[in-house]
């Protein structure tokens, strides 16, 4: 019969490995996301001052009769009044007394239809409601992205299971204008 000291060493070292193969695995993990959230970074920095100096061009440089189509395109995503374009503002982070007046683009869109819901939306339901195509994964996740960047500035709680609600004290229940037309996520397409 083997000791009882034996086997609990044993056991000691195969809990060691167990650890020292997930720590390393941890550790891989994490340098992706160090890369991932390096790239984004950069990618973020890169579009905010491509989209200033186009911004800055065409409002110093050029007429707005002589723009071209792209041009135009360009000038309206920059300024945030394209909710189509991709380039809306970032939103402020969420202060008593703020509304979601303050909100831009799709944003306010996302806000909108989480506040309209009667419980809490996953991103393909708030995609749903904000009309975008939930077939195609990229549009469903620019809404994520937008409900998540909500989530950070204290607009948006979200579940474990990844549903989006709004933010207690960001809006009373009912009390959002925006959001007095629209259809509920889960109600079909908007």
């Amino acid at each position: 019969m083997p000791s009882v000291l034996g086997l609990m060493e044993r056991r000691e070292a195969r809990a060691r490995q167990d650890l020292e193969s997930w720590t390393e695995v941890l550790e891989q993990a994490q340098a992706e996301v160090n890369a991932a959230r390096e790239r984004v970074d950069r990618a973020r920095v890169g579009r905010e001052e491509l989209v200033s100096v186009l911004a800055e061009e065409s409002a110093v440089n050029t007429p707005a009769s002589v723009l071209s189509c792209g041009e135009v395109a360009a000038a309206v995503g920059s300024s945030g009044s394209g909710a189509g374009a991709g380039y809306d503002e970032r939103p402020p982070v969420w202060r008593s007394g703020m509304g979601e007046e303050v909100l831009s683009g799709l944003y306010r869109e996302v806000f909108a239809a989480v506040v309209a819901a009667s419980g809490p939306v996953s991103g393909v339901e708030l995609a749903r409601a904000v009309g975008r195509e939930t077939e195609i994964k990229n549009e469903v996740e620019k809404v994520r992205h937008r409900a998540y960047a909500l989530e950070k500035r204290g607009w948006l709680l979200r579940e474990k299971n990844g549903r989006f609600m709004p933010a207690p004290g960001a809006v009373g229940r009912g009390a959002s204008p925006a959001s007095a037309g629209r259809l509920r996520p889960g109600a079909g397409t908007a």
